[in-house]
């Protein structure tokens, strides 16, 4: 991977910088983009088109070239922030997967210390600072992956929206995992969360960025590679325990989804790896135990 590459950003300049106090910077407008980590809720503002926004919590400013913005720092204390100056020709083509993110209303994305993007950013002034081997080609990388989580929040995927989903939607995807395996509607789904089949669909592929009836199949795709993985049963059982009702259909689904049929994947689970996993439930993230294929051919 070249630095200079149009496919990693190049980066410019990066920085660690504790403001002093009822400190201004701007009004600005910058030639590249910026992304800025504010580690700690301050009094801070920032301003874009006039707008202000108060940085009170921890979050992370992204600023796009020649938008004119200014930084109205804590006139209490002194505020640390992280930045990184960087051009990336994917953003600077409107590449459609960075679509949400070149909105001119996206500005500032809530972060937690335990934020991914957060970690990036203190990575990125390691590198910067040591300037070990390939250090420039890191930081790109770098970069590049802090560019992506952002997009991914912009677009509202299922791993950022899932905490502030409306309570109809929480509840309906609730109906879903504890019905499971049996042979049950989307409108029966939106019957129990209190809403019409129509608005909860709307609502939901809203929330969630999929439709209830392909997380319906989602999970039960997953709660079959449960059982897979486990090795007790046949493909048939599998697919009747987790509501296909009928074996073919399941390993038509499967195929057309995972990309390797149900066969196949139970084979992989017999690999030494999986052997010994120990099949529990896990109430968070719900992909302990799971061999993902990414790519099928090995280059």
């Amino acid at each position: 991977m070249e630095q200079e590459s149009d496919n990693w950003p190049y980066v410019h300049y990066v920085g660690d910088i504790i403001v002093s106090k009822g400190s201004t910077l701007g009004s600005r407008s910058i030639d590249d983009y910026e992304l800025v980590y504010f580690p700690e809720g301050t009094g801070t503002i920032y301003e874009s088109g006039g707008v202000p926004h108060r940085l009170d919590s921890p979050c992370f400013v992204f600023t796009r070239p020649r938008e004119n913005h200014r930084y109205v720092f804590d006139r209490e204390r002194n505020t640390r922030h992280l930045f990184v100056h960087f051009d990336y020709e994917p953003l600077r083509r409107r590449d459609e997967r960075f679509a949400s993110l070149l909105q001119a209303s996206f500005h500032v994305v809530p972060a937690l210390h335990s934020s991914l993007v957060a970690g990036i950013m203190q990575q990125i002034i390691v590198v910067a600072g040591y300037q070990s081997q390939h250090w420039k080609r890191r930081l790109s990388a770098l970069v590049a992956a802090a560019v992506e989580e952002l997009a991914a929040f912009a677009d509202n995927t299922p791993e950022f929206a899932s905490e502030s989903y409306p309570v109809q939607v929480s509840r309906g995807i609730a109906y879903i995992e504890e019905h499971l395996t049996e042979p049950i509607t989307i409108e029966e789904v939106a019957r129990h969360s209190g809403w019409s089949h129509e608005h909860f669909t709307r609502v939901f592929v809203a929330a969630v960025g999929i439709t209830p009836k392909r997380l319906l199949l989602e999970r039960r795709l997953r709660l079959a590679e449960e059982l897979m993985l486990e090795g007790s049963r046949s493909v048939k059982q599998v697919a009747y325990q987790c509501g296909f009702g009928d074996e073919h259909h399941f390993s038509k689904i499967y195929k057309r989804i995972r990309g390797i049929t149900a066969t196949e994947y139970m084979e992989r689970c017999k690999e030494a790896i999986f052997r010994h996993a120990a099949i529990d439930v896990d109430p968070g993230r719900t992909f302990v135990n799971r061999h993902i294929l990414v790519n099928a051919e090995i280059k």
